[in-house]
């Protein structure tokens, strides 16, 4: 029997508390867990515990966000791709997706297109002139949407949502999260 719990078996294995703290390091990621624990009224070995074990299991990673713009990269573009010009291309084509640099993002997916990533580049030409210009020779069709500005990134709507869901009560209380 294997220790390695699944997905569902994950999720179901969160509570309340860890929910609560998900949500506390999303809207204050930079926060101490002294911090984080004062907020939600609890020992901070209870919070780095916490936080280990979500880190353990693969629920909670720390990722570094870059603003490329002030790096000079201007241009981001979301391109979907498909593949259906034969197995010699696809091969080519996961190469090249695997291995520009530019290409910062990409997934397989269900849908129009095999493949969708995102691209960052100084500016549209150059998106266009080099990235696109390599992709448009190995896929069948190809669409490119440039991306002119973020509308929403907001996780913490989300894991309240599966704390509210999953803890009724939760939600009677009102969050101690601001």
């Amino acid at each position: 029997m294997s220790n390695v719990m699944s997905a569902a078996e994950t999720a179901s294995a969160l509570d309340e508390f860890d929910l609560l703290l998900l949500e506390a390091m999303v809207l204050h990621p930079e926060m101490s867990y002294k911090e984080i624990a004062g907020m939600l009224r609890v020992d901070q070995r209870t919070v780095a515990k916490r936080i280990a074990r979500l880190t353990s299991e693969g629920i909670l990673r720390r990722i570094v966000e870059v603003d490329w713009s002030r790096l000079g990269l201007q241009a981001e573009a979301l391109v979907g791709t498909t593949t259906a010009r034969g197995i010699d291309y696809a091969h080519k084509l996961n190469d090249l997706i695997q291995n520009d640099p530019r290409i910062v993002e990409a997934y397989e997916t269900l849908g129009p297109y095999h493949h969708f990533m995102r691209v960052i580049e100084s500016d549209t030409f150059k998106i266009r002139d080099s990235v696109i210009r390599d992709l448009d020779l190995l896929a069948a069709e190809l669409t490119t949407t440039l991306i002119t500005k973020k509308v929403k990134e907001d996780y913490r709507s989300l894991i309240r949502y599966l704390r509210e869901t999953r803890y009724p009560r939760s939600r009677a209380k009102g969050s101690m999260i601001r």
